[in-house]
């Protein structure tokens, strides 16, 4: 009752609800998180269906936003939370608002200009998140608590390194794989997603490293 209590008081921010987010999102608001800010800038396409689990062909037809269809579909899933669509660019001038009332931040997003972006406004405003990210069959997760992250983040660790320590430098534009080169398969985004939705909990409720 504790932990779920914890839950229910979160605020989590998902920037990205492509592949990634939309797992993330749909895991943590079946958890019983009380506030969830999925932000995303895209509309809903076929081609999408085969790993963003939250997405039907209606919401193609439509072409929806990602974020609202996202809401739509988790409202629908646990009606007894709160889910805060923003349709928008995540950029320099917005990133922080954004972020600033969030308990713990989850990267969902496909590039490496916003995940670097997302690294340095958490480390600014001291908020813990996790990374995910996932190409063809295969993908990692990590954790980062900022230096200083809040005492009253229950279940957080010491402060650890960042997206920047772990990766150094941010790649050059086209010198990695993405979904458009090399594809995704959905089994792998919903298991490396499974695993960074499970880390966000156990920050939030304090139940162990």
């Amino acid at each position: 009752e504790e932990g779920q209590a914890r839950l229910l008081a979160a605020t989590v921010v998902v920037v990205g609800c492509g592949a990634t987010g939309s797992v993330l999102a749909g895991l943590l608001a079946r958890a019983g998180v009380g506030r969830l800010r999925i932000i995303d800038r895209d509309f809903v396409e076929l081609t999408n269906l085969q790993r963003q689990v939250l997405f039907t062909e209606a919401d193609s037809a439509r072409a929806l936003p990602k974020a609202v269809a996202a809401a739509n579909a988790l409202r629908s899933a646990n009606s007894e939370i709160t889910v805060e669509p923003i349709v928008a660019d995540v950029g320099p001038g917005n990133v922080k608002s954004f972020l600033a009332d969030a308990t713990v931040v989850l990267d969902g997003t496909d590039n490496f200009t916003t995940r670097y972006l997302l690294n340095d406004a958490c480390i600014a405003l001291r908020k813990a998140w996790v990374y995910t990210g996932v190409i063809a069959s295969f993908g990692m997760t990590a954790t980062f608590v900022p230096e200083g992250a809040p005492a009253d983040l229950p279940g957080r660790r010491s402060a650890t390194g960042c997206l920047r320590c772990l990766l150094g430098d941010m790649p050059a534009p086209g010198s990695t794989p993405s979904c458009d080169t090399a594809g995704v398969i959905g089994p792998a985004v919903s298991l490396i997603s499974a695993v960074s939705a499970a880390e966000a909990t156990k920050l939030i409720v304090g139940r162990g490293d």
